[in-house]
């Protein structure tokens, strides 16, 4: 399977929208430009987000269209988040054990926006899985 890696054009937006509402993902302040997508013969497969952050980026928003899940797609849009990421970069999860395998590790320490990012996600998109705050760890 040949997957692309390209940043999300205006034609994709309205796509990568209608994901996060049924996925339930954050929804707050969505901005084209924050995002990129895996593209297979330009079907979109997943998409995820790049918030950037006084002092940090947040990967979020990540999604993965249920058909194509299991192929490594996020595999691919995390390493992608991993490239592209120009400050320090965290993320909130419920599945940190996959964030693991690719450089992330848990931390209780994190700025303020990571924080709110927390409290939304336990406010707004409960789930009954627990929510952890990760940061990338360069090797």
């Amino acid at each position: 399977m040949k997957i692309k890696i390209s940043k999300a054009q205006i034609e994709d937006f309205d796509l990568i929208k209608k994901y996060i509402a049924k996925f339930e993902l954050d929804n707050r302040d969505l901005r084209m430009e924050q995002f990129t997508v895996a593209k297979q013969n330009d079907s979109l497969l997943g998409f995820a987000r790049i918030r950037s952050h006084n002092g940090c980026d947040e990967f979020c928003s990540l999604g993965v269209i249920e058909q194509k899940r299991h192929n490594g797609i996020a595999k691919l849009l995390t390493l992608n988040g991993i490239k592209i990421s120009t400050q320090a970069l965290y993320l909130v999860t419920i599945i940190p054990e996959f964030f693991e395998t690719l450089g992330y590790k848990e931390v209780n320490s994190y700025p303020t926006e990571l924080q709110d990012k927390l409290d939304y996600c336990n406010s707004e998109l409960s789930v009954p899985e627990k929510y952890v705050v990760m940061k990338y760890q360069k090797e």
